[in-house]
């Protein structure tokens, strides 16, 4: 696989990982193994924010000046954004199919 279809890949798996990661957390909750707290789900919304350092830090191309360096990283900022939205509608719609609403 080449090397430019990495970075594109990975946000894709960040976005697909969040109802998965919510399906996840919802049934160790029914299963009684893991209880729904506050700080199950902060510590959900860390992992992730840490694999969108990882995903910026290993995959974005280095870039010489400091302007490109500011651009890339608002043009990361912005797609990951929208990505987070998107994984979210799509939390609530995976939610919504599989438990009713």
């Amino acid at each position: 696989m080449s090397a430019r279809w990495w970075l594109p890949l990975n946000m894709l798996t960040w976005t697909v990982a969040m109802p998965l990661l919510s399906l996840g957390m919802r049934y160790l909750d029914e299963q009684r193994i893991l209880a729904m707290s506050e700080s199950v789900v902060a510590m959900g919304v860390s992992a992730l924010l840490l694999w969108a350092v990882f995903i910026y830090v290993k995959f974005v191309p280095s870039a010489s000046g400091l302007s490109h360096r500011i651009g890339y990283l608002v043009a990361f900022f912005a797609m990951m954004t929208l990505l987070g939205a998107a994984g979210l509608w799509l939390t609530f719609l995976t939610i919504v199919a599989v438990y009713g609403l």
